[in-house]
């Protein structure tokens, strides 16, 4: 992961040709294969490989590790505007996210009942769509969007759908393991999302240092955070298409 992360962040600086960027992507290459040989083979592994053999146990991890990827990147996003662009200090910039808090919170205490009425997949699929709406409506950010037109709406729809979002997925990954696996389960779904989180920004920073170097911030900004669409739009269709309600009895 570290060099895959790393080779996504130089390209911005030295390109995609590097002798050090191709070094970094070969050698996460390598290790990816390296960590199944030896889990295929372990006796007790750190990474199941059951948990990645049917489309059913694969795509809500995977779905899992895409939405770190577009939400920590519109994070981050978030900070370079308000400070970059609008000029809000480091305490306004940490104010003006609430928004987003509040959405997530709202909807945190709402998404129990919501999930036993509608289901998993249902559920987490709207908490998707709301967060691939909030980042289309923030990517039209451009050097004259103040905070109240350009940024109040996309940070309190994308809070309501992160609340919505992380809830089912995690209980879907949760009951797709098989009974000896929990604890792997558990350590995985956290490690998807730091994995995903990791690699988004790396991404997303390139695009932008590439494009602000010769449009602007707020352009760079804007063209990163369309990027970043992709991300809940994969996990959306990963999700809405091989997730399972789960049936209690």
């Amino acid at each position: 992961m570290s060099a895959l992360v790393y080779g996504l962040t130089a390209a911005a600086e030295q390109g995609w040709g590097s002798a050090t960027v191709i070094g970094s992507f070969v050698l996460a290459a390598v290790g990816l294969v390296a960590l199944a040989l030896i889990e295929r083979r372990h006796s007790a592994p750190v990474v199941p490989p059951a948990f990645f053999t049917r489309m059913s146990g694969a795509a809500p991890l995977l779905a899992m590790m895409m939405i770190p990827a577009g939400q920590f990147g519109f994070l981050y996003f978030a900070a370079l505007y308000t400070q970059g662009v609008l000029g809000f200090s480091p305490l306004q910039t940490g104010l003006s996210v609430l928004p987003f808090t509040a959405g997530m919170l709202t909807t945190n205490f709402t998404v129990s009942r919501l999930v036993t009425r509608y289901g998993e997949r249902a559920v987490g699929s709207v908490g998707m769509v709301g967060l691939l709406i909030g980042l289309v409506w923030m990517s039209r950010l451009t050097p004259d969007s103040g905070y109240l037109d350009g940024l109040l709406g996309p940070f309190l729809l994308l809070g309501l759908g992160a609340g919505l979002t992380v809830a089912p997925l995690t209980a879907v990954i949760m009951h797709n393991a098989p009974r000896q696996h929990v604890g792997a389960a558990s350590s995985l779904n956290q490690a998807m999302q730091q994995l995903g989180g990791a690699v988004g920004l790396a991404v997303l920073s390139t695009v932008f240092a590439n494009t602000a170097a010769t449009a602007g911030a707020a352009t760079g900004i804007s063209t990163a955070l369309t990027v970043a669409i992709v991300f809940p739009l994969a996990g959306l269709l990963l999700f809405a298409v091989w997730a399972r309600r789960i049936n209690v009895p």
